[in-house]
């Protein structure tokens, strides 16, 4: 298996695991509904980005259209964690 292969393979595998562990980990009554569901916004973020960036090509893709992807994520996360806290 080559490094591209392999380098996928464990985005995916984090993916996969995080989604297990915001939706049951932060569904569990030992978390007050705010900061369960803030950590939950927070890891979807982290999520996309990762998506963005290993399965979009982001990347490898130049320096302008990386800090516009690194600036629609902060953009948009911040705007609905913001609209939640309100």
């Amino acid at each position: 298996m080559n490094t591209t292969v392999r380098s996928v393979l464990a985005v995916w595998l984090l993916l996969m695991l995080s989604t297990a562990a915001s939706t049951w980990w932060f569904s569990q009554p030992a978390f007050s509904p705010v900061p369960g569901t803030l950590a939950v916004m927070v890891i979807a973020a982290i999520k996309v980005g990762l998506v963005m960036s290993h399965f979009m090509e982001l990347r490898g893709a130049p320096r302008p259209w990386q800090f516009a992807g690194a600036l629609w994520l902060l953009a948009t996360a911040g705007a609905v964690i913001g609209l939640y806290l309100r």
